[in-house]
């Protein structure tokens, strides 16, 4: 398995563990708390998740020395530029509905914590399309 499709496994994981942990609370305390609980829990999860990613991506990168020390090739910068045009599009869709939820009642709040989830879903979309690249060989 390439170094970099291990860093996006290592990503797309941490990001569904951290994130969906982050906004399973909010969901689960049915948005009571005050504001900066949510925010203390933001921060959290930002340092949370980038020391699982910095620690995992500097063992895999002693376990396999070789791989992490090489460059991207013409392949890698192809799958990755693919994975992004599968992301993109998603992120400016959701965030359009987070935009047009304010005539729904939606509050600024509430629409900040949808623009993040629409980051958290796109970084997602990306992480998992480059998987698919590299399993799949898409990267022509």
């Amino acid at each position: 398995m390439p170094f970099k499709e291990k860093i996006a496994w290592i990503s797309v994981v941490t990001t569904i563990l951290v994130w969906g942990g982050y906004f399973g609370f909010m969901a689960a305390t049915g948005w009571r708390h005050p504001g900066p609980v949510y925010f203390a829990g933001f921060i959290g999860a930002v340092i949370v998740q980038t020391i699982l990613v910095t620690v995992a991506s500097i063992v895999t990168a002693i376990l396999s020395p070789r791989d992490a020390s090489a460059g991207s090739d013409e392949r890698d910068r192809a799958i990755s530029r693919r994975a992004y045009a599968f992301a993109y599009p998603v992120l400016l869709t959701l965030v359009v509905c987070v935009a047009a939820s304010m005539h729904f009642g939606v509050r600024a709040v509430g629409m900040a914590y949808g623009i993040m989830g629409a980051i958290v879903i796109a970084e997602i979309v990306h992480y998992g399309a480059q998987i698919a690249g590299y399993r799949r060989g898409w990267h022509g």
